[in-house]
Parts: structure tokens; sequence; C-alpha cells
């Protein structure tokens, strides 16, 4: 299927299937920097890369293919507590059930509904917090976003004491403000635009391939146990 970038989709080309959305901005050759979009009646709609449009997604009211281009990306921050669309409910649930079957076998509390946050009971804490704790719960709030943005730091019980100083009764850099409310401190923990990079989700379990919440556990697990 030949898409020629700011021109309209040929619809009789368009496979009965459809066609997946990371092979558009493969198409039109999405770089760093642009994001890939469909522009339709004068409204531009952000190509999700990973899922799969069918033809009928890809014409216009009249009948017509849309038009396939790229526009200058913007920063775009983390939302919490808002609508999750259902692939992004999907990859949460299953990377929170894979994370419990292998590694917190004790069990876990998660929002099923929702899909906004899980939380460890007792989590292990590296060597250099014995002296204050062993163990603490933990929460991990997922952004509307998610995965395409990762969690933005974590929660640990607010009575807990640090012993490097990186928790504060405060959410930064656009974290959940929500959990501060019900007893929580944040802990500082954010990583850089551009840096987290989960793979296009075609079918279940391709979220392995890719940054995920094993990730984010690793870099949990890291940052508790580095010195001040």
């Amino acid at each position: 299927m030949a898409i020629i970038n700011g021109r309209r989709i040929d619809p009789s080309r368009l496979p009965p299937q459809g066609v997946h959305g990371s092979d558009l901005q493969s198409e039109i050759g999405a770089t760093r920097g642009r994001r890939p979009v469909i522009r339709r009646q004068g409204n531009f709609e952000t190509i999700d890369t990973t899922r799969n449009y069918k033809p009928h997604e890809l014409l216009d009211k009249k009948g017509q293919g849309v038009k396939v281009s790229t526009i200058p990306d913007r920063s775009k921050g983390a939302t919490f507590g808002g609508q999750r669309s259902e692939l992004s409910r999907r990859i949460v649930t299953e990377q929170v059930v894979d994370i419990a079957e292998h590694l917190f076998t004790g069990g876990l509390s998660f929002d099923e509904d929702h899909a906004n946050w899980m939380i460890v009971s007792d989590y292990r804490l590296p060597r250099n917090w014995h002296d204050i704790a062993h163990t603490s719960d933990l929460l991990i709030a997922f952004p509307t976003e998610y995965p395409q943005i990762p969690p933005i730091g974590f929660y640990l019980m607010a009575d807990l004491p640090s012993p490097h100083g990186h928790l504060f009764n405060s959410a930064y850099h656009g974290a959940w403000e929500d959990p501060i409310r019900k007893g929580w401190r944040w802990y500082c923990c954010n990583i850089e635009p551009n840096n987290w990079k989960p793979t296009p989700v075609r079918r279940t379990g391709d979220w392995r391939h890719g940054d995920n919440l094993w990730t984010y556990f690793t870099l949990i697990n890291e940052v508790l146990g580095a010195p001040g």
C-alpha cells in the first residue's frame, strides 16, 4: 500500500483486515519529533501505533481515503484517573497479573475496574532501609496513557521515614496527587521523556518485548537501594 505523505489513502488498496497503526507510521516515514496523524474533515487525529485500523476507519464521510501525514510533536503530560482505553486497561491488567504470578506471589491489590493503580503489600525494602523498616506497602499509579507514558514515581506509606530524603508529601513532575490525600507519600523516580520504550502491541504478550511493569519494578529496586 503506497501512501504519499499528506495525500489521501487509496481505499481500493486497503486490505480487508485493515492496516496496523505502526505500519501507517512506517509508511509515512514518521521520525523523532514528528507525530503521525490522520486528517479527517479538517481535524487531526493522532495515529495509535498499538492498534489495527479497519478500512472504514480510514475513510471520510464522502467515502474518500483520509489524508495521512506528520506534524511536529509536542510535550504531553500524563493524566490520571481519566477514561482509559480498552487496550490500555488490557495491557495494565496483563502486566499486573504477570507480576503477581511471578514476583509478588504473596498477592497484591489491583484496581480491576479502571486499572488506575496497584498496591504491593509488604514490599521488601533494600538493606539500606533496614534501620527504619524492612517492608512497606507500595503503590504504583498508571497514567491514563500507559504504556506510552510510564508511571511517574511511586508511593510508600506516609508514616515511613526515608533514609535519603526522596519521599515527599506532594507529587511532582505531573504525578498523581490522589494517593497523597489517602495516606501515601510520593517517591521521586521520574523517567526522562523518550527514555521509556514500550513496544507496539498487536496481540497478547507483545508488551514483553519493550519497557513494561517489570522494567519499572527493576528501576524501583534500584532507586530504593541507591545511596542518598
